[in-house]
């Protein structure tokens, strides 16, 4: 079930129709409160939708950023759905590549480089000849390399 919604938001995402990513996404995070992937592509659907500032919060959120609350069994139970979201939006073809190769780009451009690299692995996990992601993550991994040198 997860897998075909990851699917459909990787579909809508290539096809330009943001709107029905955007309610793929919120859809999966009704299922799976403060799952990190659909936060993600969500902050990714608002940034490229022109809602920064929500954008940047539900980044935020993903990152672990924000106060959460304390665990309970619901939240255990959460969290071991939120586990296989990973697998399910970055297994090998994957529809949400390209996704998760503009995701990394963004995050990097918003200095957040641990999670660009992690976005740009998983779009080569879902598709390892993409050569644009191997590319950026070599420029990532190089630049970030330069920083902590300096």
């Amino acid at each position: 079930m997860i897998n075909a919604l990851f699917d459909l938001l990787g579909a809508f995402y290539q096809s330009g129709d943001l709107a029905q990513a955007e309610w793929i996404a919120r859809s999966i995070l009704q299922a799976i409160p403060d799952d990190s992937v659909s936060l993600q592509f969500l902050g990714l659907v608002y940034y490229r939708t022109r809602r920064r500032a929500q954008a940047l919060q539900v980044f935020a959120a993903a990152a672990g950023d924000l106060p959460r609350e304390q665990p309970t069994a619901a939240t255990d139970a959460s969290l071991q759905a939120s586990a296989q979201c990973l697998p399910a939006a970055s297994g090998h073809g994957s529809t949400l590549a390209g996704a998760w190769y503009d995701l990394g780009l963004l995050l990097f451009r918003l200095r957040r480089p641990q999670q660009a690299v992690s976005a740009l692995r998983a779009a080569l996990n879902a598709r390892p000849d993409f050569h644009r992601a191997q590319r950026a993550l070599a420029l990532i991994s190089h630049f970030s390399g330069r920083n902590r040198s300096a």
